[in-house]
């Protein structure tokens, strides 16, 4: 807690073991005490993770709605990583926030997977989905709010009239993929000029 409290780096938590053994010489637990980086990190993770997930759920509940913000990548082992982050207004900072919530690691990422994943993580009503691609998330979409609909009907008995909040998907890939197919079709070479921009900078003798 002391590295957490007051900054220290992980690195430094290996020199620990030596500075133990110099205080407490006799000591059999001092001389088998071992502390790596990466295991401080597990520690400090894993025994924190849990009492700030519960801070954060419950400064969820407090806000009227919110957005659960999801997507998948291919890390190290070829395997899919699904990071959810909830964007909500937090009254305790008075503002809207956007927090990591968890990772989930998956095999093969399909929309049934996806979406039965963060069913198994929320069982909340309400949820708002912001989504960046254009085919998976739209199923994945579609599936969550099918079992809203369903989990509604079971409570209240009769057919819901609203599901999920559809807020339309990311413009990121429209935008990225328009601008990308604009200067591939003219001449205005914007790939070279920005390389000399970087180039000119990089060489400028304010930015050594």
């Amino acid at each position: 807690m002391a590295t957490t409290h007051l900054g220290f780096s992980y690195a430094s938590s290996k020199n620990i073991p030596e500075l133990f053994t110099s205080m407490f010489p006799d000591s059999k637990i001092a001389a088998d005490y071992a502390m790596k980086d990466r295991k401080l990190s597990y520690m400090i993770s894993h025994g924190t993770g849990h009492y700030f997930v519960r801070e954060l759920v419950k400064d969820v509940n407090k806000a009227p709605s919110y957005s659960l913000l999801f997507d998948e990548t291919t890390i190290v082992g070829v395997r899919k990583q699904l990071d959810l982050h909830i964007r909500y207004w937090s009254e305790s900072k008075q503002c809207v926030v956007t927090r990591y919530w968890k990772s989930i690691m998956l095999g093969h990422a399909t929309a049934d997977i996806i979406g039965r994943h963060k069913l198994d993580s929320l069982k909340s009503d309400g949820i708002d989905l912001c989504r960046d691609n254009p085919n998976v998330n739209k199923a994945v979409e579609t599936m969550i709010d099918k079992e809203l609909r369903s989990e509604r009907e079971k409570k209240t008995g009769r057919a819901p009239a609203n599901g999920l909040v559809s807020i339309g998907s990311c413009p990121l890939h429209v935008i990225h993929n328009a601008f990308k197919h604009g200067f591939t079709q003219n001449e205005w070479q914007v790939e070279d000029i920005l390389y000399e921009f970087w180039f000119f900078f990089s060489r400028s003798s304010a930015r050594r």
